[in-house]
């Protein structure tokens, strides 16, 4: 089975809870809890600002903060979010 990840945030999604919603109150598979909810993106933000608010939580992914930023400026680019 293939891993489901935020395709906003590359958070792994393991629980029907941690999927976000569209704005009739539906699942949405795409994204996770944290970056969309009822149809909208909680941060509207650019991907570069992303990378650094995303870049904060490196020790929940048991990683440096260079590491983590390294992981995101490489993974956010396949991301359905901010593919262009």
């Amino acid at each position: 089975m293939e891993k489901t990840i935020c395709q906003s945030c590359g958070m792994p999604i393991e629980k029907p809870a941690q999927f976000g919603t569209n704005a009739d109150g539906s699942v949405n598979h795409d994204y996770c809890i944290y970056c969309y909810k009822d149809g909208n993106f909680i941060d509207d933000v650019s991907m570069e600002e992303y990378i650094d608010m995303c870049s904060q939580y490196w020790a929940q992914a048991w990683m440096t903060n260079k590491e983590m930023r390294e992981y995101c400026t490489k993974l956010f680019p396949t991301l359905k979010r901010w593919k262009k």
